[in-house]
């Protein structure tokens, strides 16, 4: 058994034997007594682990659930150049890319070392599913752990509370948390290959007027390779 499971058993031998009555219990050595119930719970020890484990895995269902409800994520990538993202994420090249400035106060704002929300943290890409009892999971494991097939997004979150947001807007699926950044924070904007010349006239003035310290590209598809360029525009 690994060390998490030998301490559960610990408790759980240490919890049955105060349960036995303390006539009883003088009649027999600690030891004995100890030895008796481990060999009982070593012998059913495999349900009982797989038992912690669906509990587990049923608890991270509902958290997760329930956490969609409560808390929000800002999900960044370290790839202003995957093809992949400006299709998924970018309305297939029509949309933008916002590069922040991570060494920006607003990404460092960590008030405990325990503290889950407002500061960056990389997302870990794992075979295997988190699977601990209910009472071991964990904020990393919950909101920083993917699968691999999600590896190439190099993804960056940042957790918040949904209460502290500064609008929110009533929509369907799911409601909108919006919360504010200071315009420092900002420090490239990456326009879409195939964005409309409207949306882009509308975001250089909104550049021009509120964000004047920030690089700005057009991006273009390369002609000679999977990848794309960029022209600056500033």
């Amino acid at each position: 058994m690994d060390e998490i499971i030998e301490r559960d058993l610990n408790e759980i031998i240490e919890d049955e034997l105060q349960k036995i009555p303390a006539a009883v219990r003088c009649l027999i050595s600690p030891n004995q007594l100890q030895r008796a119930t481990r060999v009982f719970y070593e012998e059913y020890w495999s349900t009982i682990k797989n038992n912690f484990k669906e509990m587990g895995g049923e608890a991270s269902r509902v958290f997760m659930d329930k956490a969609n409800e409560l808390i929000g994520v800002l999900s960044l990538t370290e790839k202003r150049d995957n093809l992949l993202m400006w299709s998924h994420y970018a309305s297939s090249h029509k949309g933008f890319c916002i590069g922040f400035d991570s060494n920006s106060p607003f990404f460092k704002r960590k008030r405990s070392e325990s503290d889950e929300f407002y500061h960056l943290r990389k997302v870990t890409y794992r075979k295997l599913r988190p699977n601990r009892t209910a009472s071991r999971l964990s904020g990393v494991e919950l909101f920083l752990v993917k699968s691999l097939a999600w590896e190439y997004e190099q993804e960056w979150r940042m957790c918040a509370v949904l209460e502290d947001s500064e609008k929110f807007i009533n929509s369907v699926p799911f409601p909108i948390h919006l919360f504010k950044y200071p315009n420092s924070a900002v420090k490239e904007v990456i326009l879409g290959a195939c964005i409309e010349s409207e949306v882009k006239s509308h975001i250089l003035d909104v550049l021009g007027e509120d964000y004047p310290h920030v690089i700005v590209k057009q991006a273009k598809i390369s002609t000679e390779e999977f990848n794309l360029e960029y022209v600056d525009l500033n």
